[in-house]
């Protein structure tokens, strides 16, 4: 992997660990997500004033099909926050490295080494030593932790990620093979076009759920948070589907997991939140999986 493309995916990492944090430190984190997606839009709404986009016909379905399970994963993420602890919710629904190189094998033809398949084993110990909740380590219980709520939510969240990943990648590869657009403009194209169609869906979701009192209410309080997270998220996403359009999906996701080594110190030591020190040594475990599987 390119020492360019590190940089994006680390830069991509820190800015995707910010705006969670600020997510799950919100007043209600479901609510926010339908200003989020407000703001998203109107961004772009300007953006394609500005320029056109010129999407290739055979990136639609995959800008469609991006846009579904983004809408799954808004849902099961603002779930997952809702009832858990970022520093136990958002290491296991970025686990997706341990999945990735076995469904990137089956359907995008790429291939798994013996350090990929050591890589994955830490990343698989990692998750477990997160889902210990007692005061010692005890494995036993592992799979009567699964069936809570915070753990069936992150779960469903992974997921969904490991689902728009495949999708998005393939998406951007079809995006460069056939674009003439400048690379940079493609995956901002891609991001916009795809989270406007699921944040309308996430957005008509919230108008039935909750009164249309406190969505205003978190609307006019926490603008600018939700603005930041805008932001963040929109460069977060952009750098990565610039750099899948010339590396490896399952490199590419694995490199990014760094960011749960920030959550898991911004929720132990901003938020206050249980078992830090254990998390810690479980996002150590991670990254360092993360890095056996991308340098394979």
């Amino acid at each position: 992997m390119a020492s360019t493309s590190i940089v994006l995916i680390l830069l991509s990492a820190f800015c995707h660990a910010l705006w969670n944090f600020y997510s799950k430190s919100s007043r209600d984190t479901r609510i926010l997500f339908f200003w989020c997606g407000f703001y998203t839009i109107v961004i772009a709404f300007f953006a394609f004033g500005i320029k056109h986009p010129v999407i290739p016909k055979p990136v639609w379905v995959y800008i469609a099909a991006s846009a579904l399970v983004h809408l799954f994963y808004r849902l099961f993420l603002t779930h997952a926050y809702t009832v858990g602890e970022i520093s136990f919710v958002y290491p296991i629904t970025r686990a997706a490295p341990a999945f990735l190189p076995l469904f990137a094998f089956l359907f995008l033809k790429e291939r798994i080494s013996a350090q990929g398949l050591v890589g994955i084993l830490c990343v698989m110990v990692s998750i477990v030593l997160y889902q210990q909740r007692e005061a010692r380590i005890q494995f036993k219980t592992f799979f009567s932790y699964l069936g809570k709520p915070d753990a069936l939510w992150a779960y469903a969240t992974l997921a969904s990620v490991i689902g728009y990943s495949l999708i998005d990648k393939q998406g951007m590869s079809e995006f460069h093979r056939h674009s003439t657009e400048v690379p940079l403009w493609r995956p901002v194209t891609y991001y916009l076009m795809e989270n406007s169609i699921s944040q309308v869906l996430y957005g008509l979701s919230c108008l039935v759920r909750f009164p249309h009192e406190q969505i205003a209410e978190i609307g006019r309080k926490e603008w600018k948070r939700t603005i930041a997270i805008v932001i963040l998220s929109l460069t977060s996403y952009s750098l990565i589907l610039y750099v899948f359009m010339t590396e490896k999906v399952s490199y590419v996701t694995a490199v990014r997991q760094c960011s749960v080594i920030f959550v898991v110190l911004l929720g132990g030591y901003a938020l206050k939140e249980t078992y830090t020190k254990r998390r810690l040594i479980a996002a150590v475990v991670m990254v360092l999986g993360i890095f056996l599987i991308a340098y394979q």
